[in-house]
């Protein structure tokens, strides 16, 4: 993956999550560690850039939806480590998730709700029911395979290109 073969896709992407990614809340995952040193917003936006890619190789009407959804399954806005619930992180977050995206930007549609809900098959209790949901598993497991090995690590450059463009809409 190289920067310049992916200045396009950084484009469309950003018109699909430029104005979530400059929320202060989303920002604030920056914060949140998600897998080992990986942050809850690396992941998210990794996670997110995988599935925007595949829905437009697969053409999809609904690919700003589901691209937009993607990046919100992990907005649960606390450091798993160490802050535990009565449930099982793996069961909860989701859940956490809904509770904060609906808080802060307003209701999903059921099909953002079962892909968040779902990001956890088949560790978690609700089963993908849309091709967008089993996108976001998909690339969820994929990308926290690779945060776990560091071959996210191939990410940054994107990553931080996006980083750069959205500090340009403050």
């Amino acid at each position: 993956m190289t920067l310049e073969n992916e200045l396009t896709f950084i484009d469309k992407y950003l018109e699909y999550t430029g104005d979530l990614l400059s929320n202060e809340l989303v920002e604030s995952m920056k914060t949140f560690h998600h897998h080992k040193e990986i942050t809850t917003h690396f992941h998210s936006v990794y996670v997110s850039y995988t599935v925007f890619k595949a829905t437009q190789r697969l053409k999809l009407a609904d690919a700003r939806e589901i691209t937009r959804a993607a990046l919100l399954h992990d907005f649960y806005l606390y450091e798993w480590y160490t802050e535990k619930h009565e449930e099982y992180h793996m069961t909860y977050h989701p859940k956490e998730s809904v509770k904060n995206i609906e808080k802060t930007f307003g209701k999903l549609s059921d099909m953002q709700r079962n892909m968040i809900l779902s990001h956890m098959f088949p560790m978690g209790v609700e089963r993908p029911r849309c091709v967008g949901a089993w996108l976001l598993t998909l690339a969820d497991k994929h990308c926290a395979s690779e945060d776990y090995t560091h071959a996210s690590s191939k990410f940054i450059p994107v990553y931080d290109e996006i980083n750069r463009r959205v500090s340009l809409y403050d």
